[in-house]
């Protein structure tokens, strides 16, 4: 659903800004006629109608850059996406898929045991692309000190859970 949406949405947006260039590019000519037409006959400037269209899909899809601040580099920051966000889950399911559901760190094979294998962020919950994510058993995830220290982890009955079951049996 999500393919065709991106689709329609591609597609339309595509058209927007094609039909705002050709106006740009090309534009109405205009009556020299000094006489003003009714109102039935007026219709809208057709590049301001576009513009319009245009300002609303960004409006949707691209983030505000006013709400938060730019760092020094002037780069802005990828959008979050939270854990409980469908796109989210499909996305670390999809990796730890591609991962064999084994940890990339200690190599533990947990296919017979999913819920132990999480999908860590390396640069942090912004970066959502494959080349910043890792799949990490519980016990691994626990122990990254980047971006942030995930040593809060260990108070999680899951990790306490994942240690009994694994860790001790080394």
């Amino acid at each position: 659903m999500r393919q065709i949406l991106g689709l329609i949405l591609g597609q339309l947006t595509n058209k927007l800004v094609g039909e705002l260039t050709d106006n740009l590019v090309n534009p109405p000519k205009k009556s020299r006629s000094s006489k003003k037409s009714s109102k039935s006959n007026v219709q809208p400037d057709r590049t301001a109608q576009l513009d319009k269209q245009l300002q609303e899909l960004a409006e949707d899809f691209i983030p505000d850059k006013s709400s938060h601040k730019r760092k020094k580099s002037d780069k802005a920051d990828p959008p979050t996406i939270s854990h409980q966000n469908e796109y989210w889950s499909e996305l670390s399911t999809w990796y730890r898929k591609q991962k064999g559901w084994t940890c990339e760190q200690c190599f533990l094979n947990l296919k017979k045991d999913k819920k132990y294998l999480d999908t860590h962020h390396v640069l942090g919950r912004g970066y959502n692309s494959p080349e910043h994510l890792k799949a990490l058993c519980v016990g691994c995830h626990a122990e990254q000190k980047t971006p942030s220290d995930h040593s809060f982890m260990k108070n999680d009955k899951r990790y306490r859970k994942f240690v009994r079951a694994y860790r001790n049996n080394d």
